[in-house]
């Protein structure tokens, strides 16, 4: 799934938001393994590439509930999965089918950070999305003007991000620490997260 993580300021945890905007590459992938049976994922956008958006099923698309609702949300593949695939794969069929995926991943970012965060002026992307080109290429022409980088360009490589994450969340428990951000979670305020069993 995209999610958005909005801080004001590097380091500064106060006004932070964070949320799933909607399908990542969940979606591209699957609608690539339908099809190209056997390819794993899109490769390189090679397939999103020979294809069109068809804009009358993107607007039944965008049209879900999910992208208007007010964070903090989230989202998972029990509503943009298998399932979600097949059903666009049967009404946009082909290589269209996938660059269709591919703008409703970009639009519902793009629109999310209009949305509750407009006033930003740099975006820093991370996940499955940086090794998909048609979409980075889509995220950065819709974010402008906003600067548009990646994160390996400011931190360590984004595909250990997840792992980091939750390493340091780990660390937190076991130190007692709280590990969310009320904004983001929803929590009317700071929690240690998970519990520590011991053998």
């Amino acid at each position: 799934m995209a999610n958005l993580t909005y801080v004001p300021r590097w380091e500064v945890e106060e006004g932070a938001v964070a949320f799933d905007t909607g399908p990542g590459v969940v979606v591209i992938d699957a609608v690539a393994r339908l099809v190209e049976p056997g390819v794993p994922y899109d490769r390189d956008g090679r397939i999103a590439r020979m294809g069109r958006v068809n804009e009358t099923v993107l607007a039944q698309l965008l049209a879900d509930t999910f992208f208007s609702a007010a964070p903090p949300k989230s989202t998972g593949r029990e509503r943009f999965g298998d399932l979600y695939a097949m059903s666009l794969h049967a009404r946009v069929p082909g290589p269209d089918g996938i660059t269709t995926a591919v703008e409703l991943t970009a639009r519902t970012i793009a629109e999310a950070i209009g949305r509750w965060v407009p006033g930003t002026p740099e975006v820093v992307i991370s996940g499955g999305g940086v090794h998909h080109p048609v979409l980075m290429e889509r995220l950065t022409a819709l974010l402008e003007p906003r600067v548009v980088r990646r994160f390996d360009e400011l931190f360590f490589s984004g595909d250990a991000k997840e792992a980091v994450a939750f390493a340091l969340l780990g660390y937190l428990t076991v130190h007692g620490q709280p590990g969310n951000i009320p904004s983001a979670t929803g929590a009317s305020g700071p929690r240690v997260l998970g519990t520590i069993t011991p053998p």
